[in-house]
């Protein structure tokens, strides 16, 4: 089964998708035409850059490490979300999702360590 598949599991999932890091769509699973979902993984992959460059920054700001690994951010809609850890996107519905059990499940399938 695919990564796509198995976020699509996850409490409020309405659709999901794996990119590569030049915005490429790897996998999708959803509602959306192919064309959006294109649009969709290359601005999640645009983000995803744009994020752990702003990490670096603030790591060499504060001084501080930790901020320059960035693993994923979130944009919280009127009622909808787009969670994303490194390579992997899962829109959600506000309303029927648990962002803990989204964020670990989505962790886990990248590989990431808590």
């Amino acid at each position: 089964m695919s990564r796509a598949s198995e976020l699509m599991k996850l409490p409020g999932a309405v659709a999901a998708g794996v990119f590569s890091r030049k915005g490429i769509l790897d996998d999708f699973e959803g509602p959306f035409p192919q064309a959006q979902a294109k649009l969709l993984m290359s601005l999640c992959a645009s983000m995803t850059i744009t994020m752990e460059m702003q990490g670096r920054l603030l790591a060499d700001l504060a001084g501080a490490p930790g901020w320059d690994t960035c693993n994923g951010w979130t944009l919280w809609g009127p009622e909808m979300s787009l969670v994303t850890v490194c390579d992997s996107t899962c829109v959600v519905n506000l309303s029927e999702t648990s962002f803990q059990e989204v964020i670990s499940a989505m962790r886990t399938a990248a590989g990431v360590e808590a």
